[in-house]
């Protein structure tokens, strides 16, 4: 959380410095720098909103049998977060964010149930941080997500499970700051700019991800490996906005197609599965990675 409330910090350092500008050439640039980070918002979105979003089994089975086939569980994810545009406003001000990526967390509860007469399973999964303040930094999150899978192969002692898919994926948040102008020290602010009220520096972004996949996975004694592509159209918007001033910046980003490889394995141990999955886009060149553990039968 410090690392969040010094990074949140620095970004509204830049902001006082923009305020405080005449130089219309150095505001222009600086604006354009954070409308390219909310580009980079969107792009990186899409694949934080579907990391973790497949089980290690391609089919689970049916949730009329002996044992009926279904599970829950916790899952944990983090994806790639591009911040290079960021980086250069920040430059602008004469201050410096020491990294060019940050990663993007991702957590869900998250279940499975199988189908019945057709050889297919349906998957649920969501999270939610209601807002809380800490150090002036407000955060607040949501994501959810579903998806259907019909088995082209069941599997079974020999054979492997296939199956194919169709998902949908939601993630929304907000990061905000709030402070006071006169507590900001290293900026040349006018004469009348310590009288400003306290300001709040939001930034709100959302996105929803269309995805279809294929997934192969092989169940051992121990272990499930398994191994799929995926492709996904997504939409996606993220706004900054500078509260008790005027400026308020916002970008929806047209369909953008993503293509990604994911696989990994599960570790089962007698109804617990704990799962390692990693995954990679080919278009935008996001990776992600999720850790997940479940009572599955």
């Amino acid at each position: 959380m410090k690392r969040l409330s010094s990074f949140l910090l620095t970004l509204v350092l830049a902001a006082g410095f923009a305020s405080a500008q005449t130089a219309t050439e150095t505001l222009d640039q600086f604006n354009a720098a954070l409308e390219d980070f909310l580009v980079e918002i969107n792009t990186a979105l899409p694949d934080n909103a579907v990391v973790g979003g497949a089980w290690s089994d391609a089919y689970i089975g049916q949730i009329v049998g002996i044992p009926p086939h279904f599970g829950a569980g916790v899952a944990a994810g983090v994806s790639r977060f591009p911040v290079t545009a960021l980086k250069t406003a920040i430059e602008l001000t004469g201050e410096d964010l020491p990294v060019e990526e940050l990663v993007l967390p991702n957590f869900a509860i998250e279940g499975r149930i199988g189908g019945f007469l057709l050889p297919f399973d349906i998957g649920l999964r969501g999270g939610l941080l209601p807002e809380f303040t800490f150090d002036d930094v407000t955060i607040g999150y949501m994501n959810i997500g579903a998806d259907v899978r019909y088995a082209l192969l069941k599997g079974n002692l020999a054979m492997p499970s296939v199956s194919v898919g169709l998902g949908y994926y939601y993630t929304s948040g907000s990061v905000s700051y709030m402070f006071n102008p006169a507590d900001l020290t290293g900026i040349d602010y006018p004469d009348a700019a310590p009288t400003l009220p306290d300001q709040e520096l939001a930034i709100d972004f959302s996105t929803q991800v269309i995805e279809a996949k294929a997934q192969i996975s092989k169940g051992l004694i121990i272990a499930t490996p398994y191994l799929g592509a995926a492709a996904s159209l997504s939409m996606s918007e993220a706004t900054y906005k500078l509260i008790n001033q005027t400026k308020t910046v916002s970008t929806a980003d047209d369909p953008q197609l993503g293509m990604r490889i994911y696989g990994g394995t599960s570790f089962n141990l007698l109804l617990l599965k704990i799962d390692l999955t990693g995954m990679y886009n080919i278009l935008s060149g996001n990776w992600g990675a999720n850790l997940g553990a479940r009572i599955q039968l």
